[in-house]
């Protein structure tokens, strides 16, 4: 009878230690693998980056919350497995100022480079509200500065970047914001950016193309071809948004133009474009709230820009 107790116990450890095997086989496995795994761009996740940029406060240029901000930015994108380089300036009134640039390439790395862009700073004063006592404030910026940075998170977590035949370079940049503002210029990062490319950012150099966004998850927003945009570039991303069901919302007809950092890259014959609304009310005033991004009009911008990149960014 003992014998068989002993056996029991003998019998009842091996198991033990067989199922202890499996579980950190498993586990080793899991890192083992990779832990990016392809999904759907989604509009509602890239709205909680829209909200955890606000609880920074305002990100006007060299502020504690502007210095805060991006050293989340540069975490995330790094947890997302991208290779991230900050390229420092000085801005304005010697503002402490950088930009981010998070880079992913395959192996063998391809010959073509792709890169999209935006700002993370905000407008330093809400100058455009109707009450003239606002006009010292900063602005929230929750579509004018922290739109258009959800919308490369989220492609920074879903997108299959093999498939898009390209290195790509999601760029967020600072200073882009307080143009008009005494003392400041308009798309000082964006200058900075390419004036510095060959020397620090070389795996960026001499991009195929390159999409800038700005404003881009007002609620029913409509989104213009920019007159200065590279009107082949324009089409082949406004044709997938037709595809997806979005084309009253991307609408090819050139009706604005702006010099922004579209402008820059066109300077150095990178066809690149805009997309934006520029027509949004609420720029640079106080009403540019958490309330007025859609996480509809996310998805649609981010869907169509994940579909467009891995069909090889067709143009």
């Amino acid at each position: 009878m003992a014998r068989l107790r002993l056996y029991s116990i003998e019998l009842l450890l091996v198991l033990i230690l067989a199922g202890a095997v499996i579980y950190f086989g498993f586990l080793g496995y899991g890192l083992l693998t990779p832990a990016f795994v392809v999904e759907p761009f989604s509009g509602d996740h890239a709205l909680t980056y829209v909200e955890t940029q606000l609880e920074f406060g305002e990100r006007s240029t060299g502020s504690p919350s502007n210095i805060r901000m991006g050293d989340w930015l540069i975490e995330e994108l790094r947890l997302l497995g991208w290779d991230v380089v900050v390229q420092p300036f000085v801005a304005g009134d010697d503002s402490p100022a950088r930009n981010i640039i998070a880079i992913r390439s395959t192996s063998p790395t391809p010959a073509r480079t792709g890169m999209l862009l935006t700002h993370y700073d905000t407008r330093m004063f809400a100058d455009r509200d109707a009450d003239a006592g606002n006009h010292i404030q900063p602005t929230p910026g929750a579509n004018a500065g922290a739109s258009g940075v959800a919308v490369l998170l989220e492609l920074a977590r879903t997108l299959d970047v093999p498939t898009t035949g390209h290195t790509i370079c999601l760029v967020f940049l600072d200073a882009e914001s307080n143009a008009d503002i005494e003392g400041w210029e308009g798309s000082l990062g964006s200058t900075h950016l390419v004036e510095r490319l060959d020397a620090d950012i070389p795996r960026c150099r001499a991009p195929r193309f390159g999409v800038y966004l700005d404003m881009v998850g007002g609620a029913n927003q409509r989104l213009f071809a920019e007159t200065s945009s590279y009107p082949l570039l324009t089409k082949g991303v406004w044709d997938v948004a037709a595809e997806l069901g979005y084309g009253s919302s991307f609408i090819n007809e050139p009706t604005w133009s702006v010099i922004d950092a579209h402008s820059r890259l066109r300077e150095l014959e990178v066809p690149a474009i805009t997309i934006s609304d520029y027509s949004y009310p609420h720029r640079a005033t106080m009403q540019d709230t958490f309330q007025q991004v859609s996480a509809e009009s996310l998805g649609q911008i981010g869907s169509t820009l994940k579909l467009w990149l891995e069909r090889g960014a067709p143009f």
